[in-house]
């Protein structure tokens, strides 16, 4: 179990094969921030496989043993990283459960998997690509995905695991200034299968999207105006409200880009802001609407969140896991 860095593209490597066997599930469940993890079996728990970091791709190749992966809508608000999931399934099977439908999934076969909306996995014992894409990045040339579960046997698919397998060959060699390359031709690839598939459809109005959320980020917390932006982008309130709508509107998109920024600053064990500050600092009316909203989004209270923070310590030293889900959550 190690990383990889220097020069080269980072890679991270997890085995648990060399771990005693009654800590093997909870070494692989400790990468997940964006899922609970539960095994399925008891006893040994095997998983192995490497993951390279591209910035705004992470790509694996991993087989673990049966387990279910759990994403409701207090743990979904609660990550703010967002990317989507290309998973080729190359051996095993998984039910994936999404919007109240239960689809069995069985290898060979590829699935699209959004982690800004709740589902459940439950697998076999499985093999499988992961292609973890930046929303951003992957839908600067789709345009908005809203879609979850298996897409059409296309050649693209064929076509993007044989140069993805290939790239993961090269990639102990490549130089990591050669990484958003590389994560540009997985990503083009990905995008015109998913096309193909009617998974995705560009639109003319991504890069008004783009431009939009750029805007927002800019604004200091609490200040954001629905005239503010509709002027500066040029565009009616009717079309402001479609680039977010899936989001249910710009103030929600805004209010939960504002409670997640909380939400990082209460997991911190370092961070002593009161509710008080906290909420002047991220442009909420008072303590009590704070509280509020917080409760309503990750369906606990601050003081909850902070107990169990509480008793964390910050480690000079990394583990795998520690790395995984620090890279799948810092996709960019």
């Amino acid at each position: 179990m190690h990383s990889d860095s220097g020069g080269t593209i980072p890679k991270i490597a997890m085995d648990t094969s060399s771990l005693p066997e009654a800590e093997q599930f909870a070494y692989w469940a400790a990468h997940s921030g964006g899922a609970r993890l539960q095994q399925l079996v008891p006893g040994p728990f095997l998983a192995r496989g490497d993951l390279w970091n591209l910035g705004g791709l992470q790509v694996t190749v991993i087989e673990v043993d049966p387990f279910v992966a759990i994403r409701d809508r207090p743990l979904v608000n609660a990550v703010s990283a967002d990317y989507l999931q290309l998973v080729q399934l190359l051996e095993g099977t998984i039910i994936f459960e999404c919007e109240g439908e239960t689809t069995k999934l069985e290898a060979p076969v590829s699935f699209i998997r959004d982690y800004g909306q709740p589902s459940t996995a439950t697998s076999t014992r499985i093999r499988c690509l992961i292609l973890y894409f930046s929303r951003d990045f992957l839908e600067e040339v789709v345009g908005p995905v809203s879609f979850q579960g298996p897409l059409a046997p296309v050649p693209e698919l064929t076509l993007l695991h044989d140069i993805a397998v290939e790239m993961i060959r090269f990639l102990p060699v490549a130089m990591a200034s050669s990484a958003p390359l590389y994560a540009t031709i997985l990503r083009d690839l990905a995008a015109s299968a998913m096309v193909r598939a009617g998974a995705s459809q560009r639109t003319d109005q991504l890069s008004l999207l783009a431009a939009a959320k750029a805007y927002v980020a800019a604004q200091p917390p609490g200040t954001l105006s629905v005239a503010g932006i509709t002027a500066e982008l040029g565009i009616s309130r009717s079309v402001l409200y479609r680039l977010f709508e899936r989001d249910g509107g710009l103030l929600a998109y805004d209010r939960m880009r504002r409670l997640r920024a909380a939400h990082r600053a209460m997991c911190n064990p370092l961070n002593t802001s009161t509710l008080v500050e906290l909420a002047a600092r991220y442009g909420f009316r008072d303590q009590a609407a704070l509280l509020r909203s917080f409760r309503n989004a990750f369906g606990s209270t601050p003081s909850e969140l902070r107990q169990h923070h509480a008793g964390t310590e910050l480690s000079a030293t990394r583990t795998p896991s520690d790395d995984i889900r620090h890279a799948i959550e810092s996709i960019d």
